[in-house]
């Protein structure tokens, strides 16, 4: 299994599309039934999302990381046309800016991932930790992303093509804790549709 490498995540307007795509994919199942840069590390940074000073010149809000692990729904990953392993493209996004058809309109995502060599489980079980975020806000934090499983995307415009594994809001919610990294399980619990992907910007 190759080990994930960490390489430089895409530019703003991309990490907005790739929060969007799973996103609209979310509101078409509903109807028929980037960001930060990464350092060497394996963390990447956002925003800076320690908060405004207040008079005594105290962050107004604590920060936290997320260290990921990935796994596939097993029934997703046995009709996938090659096997789930690729490079992973996502965004972080605040959870009360994010409903169950993606971010809300403005929302700004806190920093992109982009994880070279991810290999998913065929079991559905979870891989080890391949990732470190850097800080982010207190509070829900959403993940929206997918898995370039055919590696055929452009990394800087990147989106999710069909049958890629993609996120969905309510599999991929996590609590950040001020000073704690907090391992969480990133979910793909869907393929991407060709009706969407024909649809994408």
């Amino acid at each position: 299994m190759p080990t994930p490498t960490l390489i430089e995540a895409p530019p703003t307007r991309a990490a907005a599309r790739l929060g969007r795509a799973p996103a609209l994919l979310v509101a078409l199942a509903l109807t028929a039934g980037c960001g930060a840069k990464a350092d060497s590390g394996g963390e990447a940074s956002g925003d800076d999302t320690g908060g405004a000073a207040g008079d005594g010149g105290a962050p107004l809000t604590g920060v936290g990381q997320l260290a990921l692990t990935f796994a596939i729904d097993s029934d997703y990953a046995a009709v996938m046309d090659e096997p789930p392993n690729g490079t992973f493209y996502g965004s972080f996004w605040r959870g009360d800016e994010v409903s169950g058809v993606g971010p809300d309109d403005g929302a700004e995502d806190l920093g992109g991932v982009q994880i070279d060599g991810l290999s998913l489980p065929l079991d559905g079980s979870s891989t080890a930790v391949v990732f470190t975020s850097g800080d982010l806000p207190t509070g829900e934090v959403v993940l929206l992303g997918f898995l370039d499983s055919d590696a055929n995307t452009d990394p800087a415009d990147a989106g999710p093509d069909p049958k890629d594994p993609v996120t969905l809001p309510a599999d991929n919610d996590f609590d950040v804790i001020d000073g704690e990294v907090t391992e969480v399980r990133v979910f793909f619990g869907l393929l991407n549709p060709t009706s969407l992907s024909a649809e994408r910007p």
